[in-house]
């Protein structure tokens, strides 16, 4: 053994010295934040071998994460020297795929199957998705919808070891509960002796999650059919090996005599089974575990304080040895962190050994921004006293929270690590990159064409591409109109960028057809991006753009050789929309500031530590689960109650060294006072420096007004002058309906691009569908004998024209207007007037608007007796409450939908004189039956006119 491993070994404490001599029987270490339990582990693990006969390869270390084990081979490394190599650290995955390889028989495979990385996992996720007729897994909206949600109850159900029969018998034990409970009934109203509304629902409710039963069934059986295996099954087969073989049971005991187990507090169901599975018929086993109850922030993974606890009674003998002594923070910060949380196992309070009396400050700000610049600004400053930049960290509650952190960050000119933000995906010029490889596999693609000539990175300035798309947004354009665009035969033709851009394309399209997509990628990545680099740091950031595509063109091909652009274009679309991170090759991921969330701090340590956000809104909101579980299921799937949010704050502050901060905003970015978060409101005042948001203010305009704005690109006067010169000369061509002014209130620039220039867009599945079904309601409207077939029929001519031809898709689409059309036939047709007119077009110019034509459709317009009307504009989509409807922003505007019946109005009552229209109507088609807001009615009044007017003069 090594001079360095007894040199420290003296240096350990009391407790740690008595948690590595303690080498016989089970052993549970409570070890809070900064008392060195990876020292004592790899000491204790050292102390083994130098005290026992025991082989190095005897020893079993179980972590569960890559860096555990990482940093534990590093640090044995140190002490053992060589020999640290044959000691068994691994992550509970690896060291179960190990297992399975070799014992594969056991659980009935032919081979070893494989592993499914999350890619791969996806992509078989998204085939069974489209390979059945689902009836609500797999909304309109794609695929992709339910994805996450359906992921996370297959593996909550594999960790909990809760089999597909196991989770449908609940379904309906649930469901009959309900059925039967006496209190389930209603006594009075309408539904007198008859289920309540809300347990109705939920039972229909429960019933839909059935669908996920079937489809975990499916997926199940598709893996066992292709001989793979994803993460949740290397668990689940390894207490599988163990429970099923008694030689492998054997096998482990007689391999490792002694076994150690890091941040035992994570652990899940599944691998205190394996242990338990392995051990339990052992009297006094040689089991190590170490965990901190407080740094328990991974429920979401099956972990649970019971999980913990239960160690010390599988194993009758354990002794319990707590860590308390703390060589990481100060003082100040410690106080605060015991001030947050108590352990629930030992009531020994954390004791600093750090010098050190800085207060821990807690800060209010104006808005979140400013809490980043805030902290920003005090991280230059430590950077210029010589604190390392990688020393100092923003922590925050989500990781879309990161996003924004680290553009404020580069804006100030201050480098930023964020490993958990750097993503392919939220990189401009990924965007640019895609849509250029999109343009060049399909030249006709006229909307991917003109987005990518609004992009700086065409060459392209942007009133060029504006005038041009404005001349030609109705046409289809293509490559070949970029080619020709004012080609007079001019001295200074080849110098017109968008004929630059277009030659370019060609160019690049006229290479590929030669080469392999990664060839192509490379070709084009290389020069849209590199050559064009304007700067050193422009150039490093398009660099790992590019290294971050050719890595996934590279596995892409080594699994489909043939793949096409076009085909690899899809393959990354679909990892985007299940939300696949894939994190970008940096190239200085080693310098700068850290920026991550609360939750991927753990195990770190800084200098400084700055914990933003802390709002109530944003630090206690959770992913609303989509499907409905039984209770019996639901008590495994961690709430997020107050307890879930001090862990991570907890976490959080003991991450700090020498100064933290807490920062939370008194607005929101709509201006609306937001909270702060309730368990950081109530620290008492002796344990942090509180500061409001006026002094920080005064504070951050002293120390840099220039902080406060966007690093952007202003335009310069001219430009400016030429923009208002298009807009002006052009906006009166335009004919103004209600969705104009509802663009242009919602957003200007939205406005602008869709109803100015007319930039080509793509239609989502909710438009088809709704263009479908309001055909088929116009076509029925006008025929009320019209058969089934004919329906039917009518609906597929509208989903073809809308280009939804066939597939899984067409098949929901088509399923769920059936389903719409006839509800509404049902409900409605019969009460409809006699008179009526459907599509119904208006125009009108008014006095007080001479420049504009005002327009607009009605759905369905109903005449009676006495002159009298009443329209109904069709909704798809989830139906809207009369608040929502009637509701009036902060300037005194019309909601959108308000918006829209009181056009239909005034152009009914400007048109037609005589006319009054008594009723205006939203249907919300898609509503259940039941749905008290599926009807909306109201009679427009003279103050919604006025409204309106005021509306369209200030357009």
């Amino acid at each position: 053994m090594s001079s360095i491993y007894k040199e420290e070994y003296t240096k350990l404490n009391q407790l740690q010295r008595e948690a590595v001599d303690t080498i016989e029987g089970p052993v549970m270490v409570i070890a809070g934040p900064g008392t060195g339990k990876t020292q004592v582990l790899a000491l204790r693990i050292a102390h083994i071998l130098e005290e026992t006969d025991t082989p190095a390869h005897g020893i079993l270390c179980l972590t569960f994460t890559r860096a555990g084990v990482k940093a534990m081979r590093e640090r044995l490394t140190r002490y053992m020297g060589i020999r640290a190599r044959e000691v068994v650290v691994s992550t509970f995955h690896s060291f179960a795929i190990s297992l399975i390889e070799k014992h594969y028989a056991v659980l009935d495979f032919e081979r070893p199957p494989a592993l499914l990385d999350e890619k791969d996992a996806i992509f078989l996720i998204d085939e069974l998705l489209h390979a059945h007729d689902w009836n609500y897994i797999r909304p309109r909206s794609g695929a992709s919808s339910n994805f996450r949600d359906i992921k996370s109850l297959m593996s909550l159900l594999k960790r909990e070891r809760i089999t597909a029969d196991m989770f449908r018998a609940e379904i309906y034990k649930e469901i009959t509960k309900l059925e039967e409970d006496p209190s389930s009934i209603s006594s009075r109203g309408e539904t007198k002796g008859s289920l309540k509304k809300d347990v109705q629902k939920r039972i229909d409710s429960l019933k839909r999650t059935e669908e996920v039963v079937t489809f975990y069934e499916e997926y199940e059986m598709l893996k066992k059919e292709r001989l793979v295996m994803d993460h949740d099954d290397c668990l689940e087969y390894l207490v599988q090996l163990v429970e099923q073989s008694e030689n492998v049971q054997a096998e482990l005991r007689e391999n490792y005599l002694y076994v150690l187990v890091d941040e035992h507090q994570d652990s899940s169901g599944v691998q205190n089974n394996f242990l338990k599975a392995v051990w339990s018929d052992v009297e006094d086993p040689n089991l190590f575990v170490v965990g901190d109850d407080r740094q328990l922030i991974y429920g979401f993974g099956g972990a649970s304080l019971s999980n913990f606890e239960e160690f010390k009674t599988t194993f009758a003998n354990t002794k319990l040895i707590t860590l308390i002594d703390n060589y990481r923070s100060t003082k100040p910060i410690l106080s605060l962190a015991d001030e947050l949380l108590k352990s629930t196992l030992t009531t020994d309070t954390l004791r600093s050994n750090t010098e050190g009396d800085t207060q821990v400050v807690l800060s209010e700000y104006a808005y979140p921004r400013d809490e980043i610049i805030a902290a920003g600004l005090h991280f230059k400053k430590l950077i210029e006293q010589g604190v390392p930049a990688e020393e100092c960290a923003i922590l925050v509650p989500k990781r879309k929270n990161i996003k924004v952190a680290v553009s404020v960050l580069r804006n100030l000119g201050i480098p930023v690590k964020s490993q958990d933000g750097a993503s392919f995906f939220d990189a401009p010029e990924t965007e640019m990159l895609l849509r250029t490889l999109s343009v060049v596999s399909n030249p006709h693609n006229k909307i991917v064409l003109a987005e990518t000539m609004l992009n700086s990175i065409s060459g392209i300035p942007p009133l060029s591409a504006h005038a041009f798309l404005y001349t030609n947004g109705r046409k289809d354009i293509s490559v070949t109109d970029l080619l020709e665009y004012q080609n007079t035969g001019g001295l200074f033709d080849e110098q017109n960028p968008i004929r630059v851009w277009g030659e370019k394309i060609q160019t690049w399209i006229e290479k590929t057809q030669s080469q392999n997509v990664l060839e192509s990628v490379h070709t084009i990545a290389s020069d849209l991006l590199i050559t064009t680099a304007q700067s050193h740091e422009e150039l490093v950031t398009r660099t790992e753009v590019v290294r971050t595509i050719l890595h996934l063109a590279s596995l892409r091909m080594e699994s489909h050789p043939k793949e096409t652009i076009q085909g690899f274009l899809e393959y990354i679309q679909r990892l985007e929309e299940y939300g696949h991170t894939v994190p970008l090759a940096t190239l200085l991921g080693g310098k700068g500031v850290n920026v991550m969330t609360l939750h991927g701090s753990k195990g770190l340590e800084y200098t400084s530590v700055w914990i933003a956000h802390m709002n109530e809104s944003t630090l206690m909101s959770q992913m609303r689960f989509g499907f409905t579980v039984p209770e019996v299921i639901n008590q495994f799937i961690e709430s997020r109650d107050e307890t879930v949010a001090r862990r991570e704050v907890y976490v959080a502050v003991t991450r700090a060294k020498e100064e933290c901060t807490i920062s939370y905003a008194r607005h929101g970015y709509n201006g609306n006072e937001i909270e702060v978060a309730g368990i950081i409101e109530e620290i008492p005042e002796e344990f942090v420096d509180k500061r409001n948001y006026v002094e920080n203010e005064d504070a951050l305009v002293k120390e840099s007004l220039n902080a406060y704005g966007e690093k952007v690109q202003i335009d310069s006067i001219d430009t400016k002058e030429e923009l208002l010169s298009l807009v002006r000369d052009t906006y009166s061509e335009k004919r103004v309906s209600v969705t104009v002014l509802n663009n242009f209130f919602d957003c200007p620039w939205k406005w602008y691009f869709r109803n100015l220039l007319q930039v080509p867009e793509i239609k989502g599945p909710s438009l088809s569908f709704g263009s479908a079904v309001h055909k088929a309601l116009e076509l029925l409207l006008n025929d009320r004998t019209m058969s089934v077939e004919k329906i039917e029929e009518a609906i597929v001519y509208a989903l073809h024209k809308e280009g939804v031809y066939e597939g899984s898709v067409y098949q929901t689409m088509k399923k769920d207007a059936l389903e719409t059309v006839f509800l509404w036939k049902k409900m409605y047709l019969q009460d409809i007037s006699s008179s009526y007119e459907t599509e119904y077009a208006l125009s009108y110019k008014d006095k007080q608007f001479p420049e504009l034509v005002i327009n607009g459709k009605i759905d369905l317009v109903e005449r009676y007796p006495d002159g009298t009307v009443s329209v109904t504009d069709f909704k798809t989509g989830k139906s809207q409450t009369t608040g929502v409807i009637s509701k009036m922003d902060e300037e005194g505007r019309l909601s959108s939908y308000m918006r829209q019946l009181a056009m239909y109005s005034y152009l009914i009552q400007n048109t037609h004189l005589d006319t009054k229209v008594i009723s205006s109507k939203l249907l919300f088609l898609e509503a259940k039956e039941d749905d008290k807001n599926r009807l909306y009615s109201i009679r427009i009044t003279e103050e919604h006119i006025d409204a309106l007017r005021n509306d369209i003069a200030t357009y």
